[in-house]
C-alpha cells in the first residue's frame, strides 16, 4: 500500500493507495462561477451555499497529488450530507478503492470525503482512466 505525496505513474497506482489531505477554500466568487457555469439559479446560491459538484473537482485534485498523469474522469457518484458555505476551508481526504481493467483499459476508483469544520459535506467516488488510452 502506497502512502506518499510524490508522483506515482497511473500504471503503478494500487488499490489502497492513500491520498494526501487536500485543503482548499472556495471563495464566494469562485463558487458563484460554478453555479452560473452550471446554469443554476437557486436561493441557496444567494445564501452562499457551496455548489456540491465541486466535490468532483476536489477528488480530481486530491488524486492528482499522487498521480500526475493525464486522466479522463469517466464516472462520478456524489452523496451530499449537508450544505457548506463559500469561504470555509474544505478538507478532502481519500483512497484508491479499486483498480481494474475494462474493455482493454485500466481504471481506478477513487473515494474521497470532503469536510468542513461543521463535519462531512460530501462523499465523492470518481473513476479514472489514463488519457493516453483513449
Amino acid at each position: 500500500m502506497h502512502s506518499q505525496s510524490s508522483g506515482i505513474p497511473f500504471a503503478q497506482v494500487t488499490a489502497g493507495t492513500r491520498l494526501p489531505e487536500l485543503r482548499v477554500t472556495v471563495s464566494a466568487a469562485a463558487n458563484e462561477r460554478y453555479w452560473r457555469a452550471a446554469g443554476a439559479s437557486h436561493p441557496l446560491l444567494e445564501a452562499g451555499a457551496l455548489y456540491p459538484p465541486i466535490a468532483a473537482n476536489l477528488t480530481v485534485l486530491c488524486f492528482g497529488q499522487v498521480c500526475p498523469d493525464a486522466m479522463i474522469q469517466t464516472r462520478q457518484r456524489l452523496v451530499c450530507h449537508r450544505s457548506g458555505r463559500a469561504g470555509a476551508e474544505l478538507v478532502t481526504s481519500g483512497v484508491v478503492r479499486s483498480r481494474y481493467e475494462k474493455r482493454g483499459r485500466d481504471y481506478v476508483d477513487v473515494a474521497t470525503t470532503v469536510s468542513s469544520s461543521d463535519g462531512v459535506l460530501w462523499e465523492s467516488e470518481v473513476s479514472f482512466t489514463p488519457a493516453a488510452t483513449l
